[in-house]
């Protein structure tokens, strides 16, 4: 059976949450993101752009258990993982210099915020 893109995706932040909800570095935040994650993909929220915009401030670490997608613009930088970005929200956060990182990093990161 092959494995979807997304389901590997999803495979990979489960696994990598699990083992940070276990340590010392905010496992209630890690926790409730691996609930988050662990539903159906129909049930993920997605996040547009301005709604990033309006919550997060410049340099803001950022957490997105669902779909970034690209309706509104960003007008100031920071750092992102999500489980997927539409085409058009990639180059909106790529036009405000944000950085798309990995959830392996994210969980090193010191004040994450959460966006659903």
């Amino acid at each position: 059976m092959k494995i979807s893109v997304e389901k590997h995706d999803v495979k990979e932040w489960l696994d990598v949450l699990s083992e940070a909800s276990k340590g010392k570095h905010y496992p209630a935040l890690w926790k409730r993101v691996h609930g988050l994650v662990a539903v159906p993909s129909r049930k993920r929220n997605g996040v547009n752009l301005y709604k990033l915009n309006e919550h997060t401030k410049d340099g803001d670490n950022v957490i997105v258990p669902g779909k970034v997608l690209s309706v509104g613009s960003m007008d100031h930088k920071i750092n992102v993982a999500a489980i997927e970005f539409s085409t058009q929200a990639k180059h909106g956060l790529k036009a405000a210099n944000c950085k798309i990182v990995p959830i392996k990093e994210m969980v090193k990161a010191e004040k994450v915020h959460l966006i659903v």
